[in-house]
């Protein structure tokens, strides 16, 4: 496969990116409001729980796995898409997907000791004097590589000889991490002004409803740039 680049297509890789970011945190938030019973709050990358919530800890639990739930069935669509049987148009849209969850970034916070996942197991099998905290941290981590390896790696077969391969698949691994935390440090920063602060849904400020209209909209106009991103490579004759 060879890559195409222009404004368009770009720009519907960069709202796949936020979109599905906001996915998996709303997946996090109403997950909240069902296991809780009570609306929590929702900023662009955080969200807490509400006040009075007295769900157990083992019933937390799913609300910490709602939001990888979320971007592993998007993950292993895209693998099923990038599959040899597929036409270029869903391969593309696969490796877009794909890479538009981030998957390096679930890997580097499990690696930390951190990520939704690790925290979900630290829920359900970390012991009271945290004993065992690092055996569930390598849990976390493997988990998230079982998940996540066959997928990078049928996108890594993909593209199309080694330099693409060497020089593109890092760079769709790593840029998105930043892109993604650049793009919200500004959204919190202008969240923190008071610009659109009312609620117009139970702990969500209007700003961050605008910002997921915006992004559907941003997809709706650019959606066909996603089936394009990639082509197959002209036969010379």
């Amino acid at each position: 496969m060879v890559i195409r680049f222009n404004v368009k297509y770009l720009l519907g890789f960069l709202a796949l990116i936020f979109f599905i970011h906001e996915c998996h945190d709303w997946a996090h938030f109403l997950a909240g409001k069902i296991v809780c019973g009570c609306w929590g709050i929702k900023s662009f990358d955080n969200w807490t729980l509400c006040s009075d919530c007295t769900a157990s800890a083992h019933t937390q639990v799913w609300i910490w796995f709602a939001g990888p739930l979320i971007t592993y069935i998007i993950v292993w669509i895209a693998w099923w898409l990038m599959g040899k049987q597929r036409n270029s148009t869903e391969q593309s849209l696969g490796f877009l997907l794909l890479f538009a969850t981030i998957p390096f970034v679930r890997i580097l916070a499990a690696m930390a000791g951190g990520s939704d996942e690790t925290f979900g197991l630290r829920q359900l099998f970390q012991h009271a004097d945290k004993s065992n905290s690092h055996t569930v941290a390598l849990g976390g981590l493997i988990l998230i590589i079982l998940l996540t390896a066959l997928p990078l790696l049928r996108a890594f077969i993909l593209l199309r000889g080694w330099t693409q391969r060497i020089l593109l698949f890092p760079l769709f691994l790593i840029l998105p991490i930043y892109i993604d935390k650049w793009t919200y440090v500004g959204l919190n920063k202008l969240a923190a002004t008071g610009f659109l602060e009312n609620e117009s849904f139970p702990g969500v400020p209007m700003l961050v409803l605008a910002w997921s209209f915006l992004l559907m909209v941003i997809l709706l106009s650019t959606y066909k740039s996603l089936l394009y991103f990639l082509e197959p490579k002209r036969q010379k004759f």
